[in-house]
């Protein structure tokens, strides 16, 4: 009893640490991407680095939000 107990903890444990793993996967891609359209923006002398910076912090805010509904 006690070894089919331990044996359905530890296949559900593994189970919910790759789910947690593929989603914060995604969520690194994001931020990436997000970065890399910035990135792209600053090198094309279209915004200034603080509004780089102002616009970083506002679109990872967004995306937490959104990861959060």
């Amino acid at each position: 009893m006690k070894r089919a107990i331990i044996l359905g903890l530890l296949l559900f444990g593994m189970n919910t640490q790759a789910a947690t793993g593929n989603d914060n996967k995604v969520l690194e891609l994001k931020k990436k991407a997000i970065y890399y359209e910035i990135q792209a923006k600053v090198v094309a002398k279209e915004i200034t680095l603080k509004e780089a910076q102002a616009l970083w912090q506002k679109k990872v805010k967004q995306l937490k939000k959104e990861e959060g509904k």
